[in-house]
């Protein structure tokens, strides 16, 4: 369950595991009025496609339901008929990663977990310490060098024991604590990454709520973040479960966004469908999805979606981060390279005209503004004249014109 499937494993190839669930016993369920069940919080209204059993362990902080920005400024730049930004800086600790924390925390209840640990390089961690914190389970979050300090906070005040070790160290440490002391692993930790059996199911509710959003329709491409890919996946996975039930006809192109170099580039230009590529380490803003190792649920993903795989560079990433606030959206690096990404495969002419395309923002960017800092020009210090107003917006003076009396 925690590492995938046993009987596929190699010293080269390992595959996460994903629940299945009885489809044509719920599109009868389910029937006309769809997925969602009334009264129920969050991302629960969906869980009937959830794999959590009993409802006392539906852990809720108002997750889900996250807005759709309409972006028309980068869909002419893009030639696209619409682009959206999915924003997941909504959820409650500002990341996608709550709608995974909510199910893996979830499970952990379901097995009767006396602990739960999660090895993350930043938003993973915050989210598993407060869905910890919220079911009542000790947490420990195992990181590296280089954590944001309001990344570090917040771990913290949520009551999870941080530890800093070195970036493979954390899963040294975690693989034992789950073997010899019983730990709810709610990360990945195998070099070859399989992550678990339940959080992508948090991600699901992503594609169910773009189905609603857009009108029960879905769009032509989904551009997201990739790194281990379970959110890739997770939502890929959510539209294949509405074509499966019959909601859908035709499901969505995925487009996986990594950082120049990164290994999913490659593994996916192999092209046979099970590869595994390793890249060396790099440093990127990015840092959430500088992966060296992809996994295989990312490749099923593009392969069964005919995606695509979109690298971008640092400088590529914080322009696209700097873009998106211009049209009024503060996005952290790693969620801004799903545009960066998006526009490298415009670039090779790989992206048609005409398409209605989603971003997927995965987190704010006030969890991270270091990288951003650094290309900001530095703020204006003025004294307090009237007279600089006009310079100071580049407005001119004009008279006000009097408000006729009644």
């Amino acid at each position: 369950m925690f590492e995938g499937c046993p009987e596929c494993a190699t010293d080269e190839f390992r595959s996460g595991l994903t629940p299945d669930y009885d489809y044509a016993a719920l599109a009868v369920e389910l029937g006309p009025p769809g997925l969602a069940e009334p009264g129920r919080p969050g991302i629960w209204r969906y869980r009937r496609l959830l794999p959590v059993s009993n409802p006392a362990h539906e852990l809720s902080l108002g997750e889900g339901g996250t807005a759709l920005v309409a972006l028309p400024r980068i869909a002419r730049e893009l030639g696209a008929e619409a682009v959206w930004l999915k924003d997941e800086s909504r959820n409650p600790t500002w990341s996608f990663k709550d709608r995974n924390a909510a199910v893996t925390v979830a499970m952990a209840l379901e097995f009767g977990a006396r602990a739960i640990a999660a090895s993350s390089s930043g938003n993973h961690g915050v989210a598993v310490a407060a869905y910890a914190a919220r079911a009542g389970l000790p947490c420990l979050i195992l990181s590296y060098p280089g954590l944001p300090e309001s990344t570090r906070a917040s771990i913290q005040a949520f009551g999870a024991r941080l530890a800093i070790t070195t970036v493979q160290g954390r899963w040294i440490i975690l693989r034992q604590g789950v073997h010899e002391h019983g730990w709810f692993p709610a990360t990945n930790y195998t070099s070859i990454p399989t992550n678990g059996a339940y959080g992508h199911e948090g991600y699901k509710t992503i594609a169910y709520e773009l189905y609603d959003q857009l009108g029960r329709i879905a769009p032509d491409v989904v551009a997201m973040p990739t790194s281990y890919g379970e959110g890739l996946f997770g939502v890929w996975k959510g539209f294949d479960e509405l074509r499966r039930l019959g909601f859908l006809a035709r499901l969505p192109r995925m487009v996986a966004c990594e950082p120049e170099g990164g290994p999913l580039g490659v593994a996916f230009a192999r092209g046979d469908g099970h590869a595994i590529a390793t890249v060396p380490a790099r440093k990127t803003v990015a840092r959430g999805i500088g992966g060296t190792t992809n996994s295989y649920i990312s490749v099923a993903a593009l392969t069964a979606s005919d995606g695509q795989v979109g690298q971008a560079s640092d400088e590529e990433i914080i322009r696209a981060q700097l873009d998106l606030a211009a049209e009024g959206v503060l996005a952290e690096p790693a969620s801004a390279a799903a545009l960066a990404g998006l526009r490298s495969i415009r670039r090779r002419g790989e992206l048609p005209t005409g398409q209605r395309i989603v971003l997927v923002s995965t987190s704010g960017g006030l969890k991270n503004v270091e990288a951003l800092m650094t290309s900001l020009p530095e703020p204006d210090t003025v004294e307090p004249d009237p007279g600089l107003a006009a310079q100071l917006l580049g407005t001119r003076s004009r008279v006000a014109t009097p408000v006729p009396e009644r």
